[in-house]
């Protein structure tokens, strides 16, 4: 005799909220519903009462989960918003394949567990304030080192004051895209809003950021004689026309205008371009020097820098110190082959093992655009350091815009 099914739907886990959830079909279709913290107490006895509701009516009056949306616009909870949120950006803030904002999930899982049952449009100040203090609390603690006995021997590492903030920004970017699907109030993010973020010396648990300095000459040099040639122009080129990293790594010759003295490189790819903003950076004599020999015999869309090549070289390097020449085929690696050009992780990396090589103290390349500015400021004021970097919000006439790329032009020709 065949064992008959069992009916009630499962206890399950939400991983990325810690929720615990049960899934109810209806119909053809299924529904969530979010049940507090996954093995809390409360969720199970929440789980026990769903279920029966469920089984009772065998699901037929159940609303799916569209009707039930366009009903009650505004009853959902605050674990049921995060889980929509997260589904909705993991795919809107992408770019180029990869998230570009994804700190708003170190927030959801203490969101959810304190308030994940809680009403999103009854989700007010005092909740985002203690909400916050949980988040400082816990991250002070995960890093603290306890005894046999649990009594505390070393205080943990506290968080930063800026990531604090920019956690509970996210949190209250949540809400405010809730509104625009008429889930909560507008008044409801409104009212976040008015939490202000942590100020700089007002709280000592949390960690003030130490200033970004730029890189000394003395722990300059010596990386770049020790890095592949690429990894070296990388880093004197970024230093000389004050570049990101992620817009040094992605250089490409259909990219660069070498039609008048002074080259014109616009990146294909930059922080801005979200807001529909052209990036322009002027390269000077010393930095088309050294870019020349990577242009030459480069096809238009190909990267100047490729950890491809590295790679391939470094094998070759390598087979020709055999003492007996291989027979198979030279392999750049084992793993997954290096990618077409350096992304910032793998040029952070490239630059912090040849500071260890070094032997001097690891920098990573953003401090380079530090150094371009600080030397800038120092030789042509602050008001040119400006203008180099591209901090500048301009709302002037044009010809005000054509004196400063004059004096763009101008400061490029004598240090770039």
């Amino acid at each position: 005799m065949a064992r008959p099914k069992n009916h009630a739907p499962s206890y399950l886990l939400h991983k990325k909220s810690g929720q615990a959830r049960v899934r109810l079909k209806n119909g053809s279709r299924y529904r969530d519903v979010y049940l507090g913290e996954y093995g809390s107490p409360e969720s199970y006895e929440k789980y026990r009462q769903v279920v029966a509701e469920h089984l009772g009516d065998n699901g037929q009056n159940q609303p799916d989960a569209d009707s039930a949306s366009s009903s009650n616009p505004n009853d959902w909870t605050v674990a049921e918003l995060a889980v929509k949120y997260d589904d909705f950006a993991s795919t809107h803030y992408v770019k180029n394949g990869e998230p570009t904002d994804d700190r708003y999930r170190a927030a959801i899982g203490p969101l959810a567990t304190m308030f994940g049952s809680t009403l999103a449009k009854e989700f007010g100040p005092k909740k985002l304030k203690a909400l916050r203090e949980f988040i400082i609390q816990r991250g002070n603690m995960r890093t603290a080192e306890f005894d046999v006995l649990g009594n505390l021997v070393k205080p943990g590492e506290p968080l930063g004051r800026g990531y604090v903030n920019n956690l509970m920004k996210s949190v209250i970017r949540m809400f405010k895209w809730a509104v625009t699907e008429e889930k909560v109030p507008p008044s409801v993010p409104e009212a976040l809003r008015a939490v202000g973020g942590l100020r700089k010396g007002r709280d000592r648990r949390v960690r003030e950021p130490e200033p970004i300095k730029p890189v000394p000459e003395d722990d300059f040099q010596p990386v770049v004689d020790v890095c592949s040639p690429q990894i070296a122009t990388m880093l004197q080129v970024q230093r000389l026309a004050g570049m990101r990293p992620d817009e040094v790594t992605i250089i490409r010759p259909c990219d660069i205008d070498r039609s008048g003295s002074i080259w014109v490189y616009r990146p294909d790819s930059h922080k801005l371009e979200w807001l529909d903003q052209e990036k322009e950076i002027l390269l000077g004599p010393q930095a088309q020097e050294l870019l020349t020999p990577w242009l030459d015999g480069r096809k238009p869309t190909e990267y100047l820098f490729s950890p491809r090549e590295v790679a391939e070289a470094n094998a070759r390097e390598l087979e020709k110190r055999r003492k007996r020449p291989s027979s198979k085929k030279v392999r750049t690696s084992k793993k997954r082959p290096p990618r077409e050009h350096y992304d910032d992780r793998g040029y952070r990396q490239a630059v912090v093992r040849a500071c260890v090589r070094a032997g001097v103290p690891e920098w990573s390349p953003g401090r380079l655009r530090h150094s371009a500015g600080t030397e800038i400021r120092r030789r042509y004021g602050a008001e040119a350091a400006q203008l180099v970097l591209g901090h500048r919000n301009l709302s002037t006439t044009e010809i005000y815009a054509e004196k400063n790329r004059e004096q763009y032009e101008q400061i490029m020709e004598e240090i770039g």
